[in-house]
């Protein structure tokens, strides 16, 4: 009886052991991952974008230019195209940023625009400098 008794303590022991160094190691892990996403918009934030060279046209593109300001600049883009982001299907946001549109330039690189539900404006909010496109 006793020997029954010591196998299941130490049994329990060990499954404890085990599941607290478990706990440990997934806690350390999310630390870790919410570090991670804890700077991911902090790098997302501005011009993430490769910049453009000094003499490039694309260098003239600032963060919250309205789109007739870039098309006055660079002229009508070779290409572009528009989504919807995941708040646009919030219920009751009444904020900015329903929907995007890129501007595509050959040669130059890609302009992100910022689409405001209610009032249609375009606003940059990220700059892209790539010649291959």
């Amino acid at each position: 009886m006793k020997s029954r008794y010591i196998v299941a303590t130490s049994l329990g022991v060990m499954l404890l052991a085990a599941c607290s160094a478990n706990k440990q190691s997934a806690s350390h892990a999310e630390g870790s991952h919410e570090t991670a996403k804890a700077e991911a918009p902090a790098k997302e934030k501005g011009n993430p974008g490769r910049p453009a060279p000094a003499g490039s046209p694309l260098a003239k593109i600032q963060d919250g230019m309205a789109d007739t300001d870039v098309r006055r600049i660079l002229g009508e883009p070779d290409s572009s195209k528009s989504y919807m982001t995941g708040k646009q299907f919030i219920p009751y946001y009444y904020g900015p940023d329903t929907g995007r549109t890129e501007y595509i330039y050959k040669g130059l690189g890609r302009i992100t625009l910022t689409r405001n539900r209610y009032s249609g404006g375009l606003k940059v909010i990220r700059v892209d400098y790539d010649p291959n496109i």
